[in-house]
C-alpha cells in the first residue's frame, strides 16, 4: 500500500510539473516575441495556384489586450485598418467611411484573404490563456530540439480549434512549428517559421508560412521586415478615432 501511495504521489506531481513547464515554456516563447509592447512593419504575401498578391503593413501591440493594425500598401487596400480591445475588434475602411465590429462568427474567417484568421493576427496570446498545457515529446525543427506541447481548449473559452501542437525550441524558446486541428481531431493547417535573426537585440523567427492540409499547393507567408520591442504607448492610442485616421495614424517608435 506505501509504494502505491508512493507512485500515485509522483505520478501526479509530474503530471502537475509537466503542466506547469509547459505552461511556462510557452509564455516565455510568447514574451520573446511580442514584449510588453511592439512596434512591427510586415509583409504578407498570400500565395494560390494561378495568382499572388502582397500587402504591407504596420501595426502596434499593448500585452495581450490592445492591437491597432494599418495597411500600408497595395493601393486597393492602403488606409484600411483593424483594432482589437479586450475581446472586442473592429475594422475601418476609409473607401466607405465605415466601422464594421468584427463579431466571434467573423473571428474564425480568414483575414484579407489570407490562410491566417482574424482572431490569429490580432488576438496572439490566447493561447497561454485559453487552452490547457502538456508536453508530448522532443523533437528536431529545422536542426533545433524542441519541445512538442499539446495545448487544449479550456472548456470556458470560445476557441474554433480542437487543439494545436506547438514545436518550441529549448535553446531561445522559438516557436519553429505550430498544427492546428479541429474539434474531430483532423489536421486544418501548419504554421512553419524560420529565417532567424536578430531584432531590436532579440533573436526571433522573422518568416511564417501557413499551409492549408486540404491545399497544399496555397500558402501564407509573413515577413517581418522591421519590429521594435517595449515601445511607449498608452491605452489611449488604441480607440476607434486613432484608427478612423487610417494612413495618418502615428505610430509610437520608442
Amino acid at each position: 500500500m506505501k509504494n502505491l501511495i508512493l507512485f500515485l504521489s509522483i505520478f501526479f506531481i509530474s503530471i502537475s510539473l509537466s503542466a506547469q513547464d509547459a505552461k511556462e515554456i510557452l509564455q516565455k516563447s510568447n514574451e520573446l516575441m511580442q514584449g510588453e509592447t511592439q512596434y512591427a512593419e510586415m509583409t504578407m504575401k498570400i500565395v494560390r495556384p494561378t495568382w499572388s498578391r502582397s500587402m504591407s503593413m504596420k501595426s502596434c501591440s499593448k500585452g495581450s489586450d490592445y492591437s491597432l493594425l494599418l495597411i500600408t500598401s497595395p493601393a486597393r487596400e492602403k488606409g484600411q485598418s483593424f483594432l482589437m480591445v479586450e475581446n472586442e475588434m473592429w475594422s475601418w475602411n476609409p473607401k466607405i467611411r465605415s466601422v464594421i465590429k468584427i463579431g466571434s462568427s467573423m473571428k474564425s474567417q480568414g483575414w484579407m484573404g489570407s490562410d491566417y484568421s482574424n482572431d490569429e493576427l490580432l488576438d496572439e496570446s490566447s493561447i497561454v490563456v485559453d487552452y490547457d498545457h502538456k508536453i508530448i515529446g522532443s523533437e528536431t525543427v529545422s536542426g533545433k530540439d524542441c519541445y512538442k506541447i499539446e495545448c487544449i481548449p479550456k472548456k470556458t473559452s470560445a476557441i474554433v480549434w480542437g487543439k494545436q501542437i506547438k514545436w518550441i525550441s529549448k535553446d531561445g524558446y522559438l516557436q519553429l512549428k505550430t498544427e492546428y486541428y479541429d474539434d474531430d481531431n483532423y489536421l486544418i493547417k501548419t504554421e512553419l517559421a524560420s529565417q532567424i535573426k536578430v531584432m531590436d537585440g532579440r533573436e526571433i523567427p522573422t518568416k511564417f508560412e501557413i499551409i492549408p492540409e486540404d491545399e497544399p499547393d496555397q500558402r501564407t507567408i509573413m515577413i517581418i521586415d522591421k519590429i521594435i520591442f517595449d515601445v511607449k504607448v498608452d491605452k489611449t492610442f488604441f480607440t476607434q478615432q486613432n484608427m478612423k485616421k487610417g494612413e495618418n495614424i502615428r505610430f509610437p517608435q520608442k
